[in-house]
């Protein structure tokens, strides 16, 4: 069991910030030798640092750097080498798992889209964006097999601090989101794809001034982001005694209320009433919740008095609700998408048009529509049995165990799956992505007990 970094591996956390500050260097001059630095300093020089610090920094960072005309992703490169070393070494271990066999069934179903695929090309993009989720899930095993959950998930919290600041300061200051999101050092965390086209044809909801989004185009999949690291700093918190994560928790709840998200707040709501019911029988327990709650509840009604949240409180209402484009194009999903195969990949964007061109390159805005247009009822069951079959054995461990650093997952799928009813970034955002599914392998991660002679 890992508690701290010792004195003797402060000549990695020094060659650690080097290697950050000379990625920074590569991503202009030359970003092929990033991949040789990456590797050999965390992998081979110090594995220890690594789990730890490293792979908890790029799954919240990402950081991309330009080849060519495209990008070199860190994070993902990390997870895949990492991924299939420990599939290979450790496979026994890794089929052991619930998690492991939950996710194989999901991919194969949410594949069978491919045979029918109008665009093969997205087809298999989204494909290997399934793929890097499960080498995902495999290293948040391996981490947890050798490292303390609890730790790894504090590192994420701490380190995901400077992106929940800078969201609550771009919202004060929305000229200074403006400035660093014309930057080259936002491309650095954000996709260039994305932001080369935001200022025109992409245009995207950070650029209102009443919401902020810092590392995302999109305010409501920034709120998803912040509603993970909310709820794992609150399984945190009530596991310990130590009062900075009350801190922490204010911080995320601010960022996330700062993206102006209805869905964001809506998804907080939705949790707590999950949460409640799970714990409807342990008095002490859901008292604890809400008396955690209620605090940063009562901060964002006095936020939200100050003026700078009367546009999500504008579109909380019936008629804001109604006009919302999002019934129609769900009208329109229900009605021409196949019931039983699906459009297959790409034959959503075959048949948008016909919604007019204010709508015409929206997607069904509903994760469960998205996947039914890609691989028919099949991929719905699939994606049911990811979401509901992670949050079905999370909430039954927290119940037979009463360890609250369940909820940090009930939290996290309660809240991906409340946003997913009105968007869909479940595979598009590779941040959403890595930072649910590193969470997933965590914690569902069970030792092999040694039997005894």
């Amino acid at each position: 069991m890992v508690n701290k970094i010792g004195l003797s591996n402060y000549r990695e956390i020094i060659l650690c910030i080097i290697g950050l500050l000379y990625a920074i260097g590569a991503s202009v001059y030359h970003p092929i030798i990033l991949v040789s630095l990456v590797f050999l300093v965390y992998f081979f020089v110090n594995q220890k640092l690594l789990y730890l610090y490293t792979i908890p920094f790029f799954c919240l960072y990402l950081i991309f750097i330009p080849f060519g005309s495209a990008n070199f992703n860190v994070c993902y490169a990390l997870l895949v080498f990492l991924g299939c070393l420990s599939f290979i070494f450790s496979f026994k271990t890794h089929i052991k798992q619930k998690a492991t066999w939950i996710f194989i069934l999901y991919f194969l179903g949410i594949s069978a889209g491919l045979l029918y695929a109008p665009d093969i090309r997205l087809g298999i993009h989204l494909t290997l964006l399934n793929f890097i989720a499960f080498m995902t899930i495999l290293v948040g095993q391996q981490i947890a097999n050798n490292y303390s959950v609890e730790i790894i998930l504090k590192n994420i919290i701490l380190l995901g601090l400077p992106i929940g600041v800078l969201n609550v300061i771009f919202l004060l200051l929305p000229d200074l989101e403006i400035s660093f999101l014309q930057s080259s050092l936002a491309s650095l965390f954000i996709d260039s794809g994305a932001l080369s086209v935001l200022f025109g044809e992409g245009y995207n909801n950070i650029l209102d001034p009443r919401k902020a989004g810092t590392f995302f185009v999109n305010t409501n999949v920034a709120a998803v982001f912040f509603g993970m690291l909310f709820w794992t700093s609150i399984s945190l918190r009530l596991k310990s005694t130590r009062r900075y994560y009350n801190v922490i928790i204010i911080i995320y709840f601010l960022a996330l209320i700062s993206t102006n998200s209805r869905a964001g707040i809506g998804a907080i709501a939705f949790t707590i009433l999950i949460l409640i019911l799970i714990n409807i029988k342990k008095k002490k327990t859901w008292v604890r919740i809400i008396l955690l709650s209620f605090p940063v509840l009562l901060l964002g009604i006095i936020f939200a008095n100050t003026g700078l949240f009367s546009n999500v409180v504008d579109r909380l209402s019936i008629n804001a609700i109604q006009s919302d484009p999002r019934m129609e194009i769900w009208r329109f999903a229900l009605s021409h998408i196949h019931p039983i195969f699906g459009l297959g990949y790409g034959g959503w964007e075959q048949i948008s048009f016909q919604m007019g061109e204010s709508l015409s390159k929206l997607p069904p805005h509903n994760n469960f529509l998205i996947v039914w247009s890609w691989s028919g009822i099949l991929g719905v069951f699939s994606l049911a049995l990811l979401m509901f079959g992670v949050l079905f054995i999370s909430v039954k461990r927290y119940v037979n165990t009463k360890n609250p650093i369940y909820i940090a997952l009930i939290g996290s799928y309660a809240t991906v799956l409340f946003q997913g009813m009105f968007d869909n970034y479940f595979l598009h955002n590779y941040r959403i992505s890595t930072l649910l599914f590193m969470i997933t392998g965590l914690i569902l991660f069970t030792k092999n007990k040694e039997k005894k002679p």
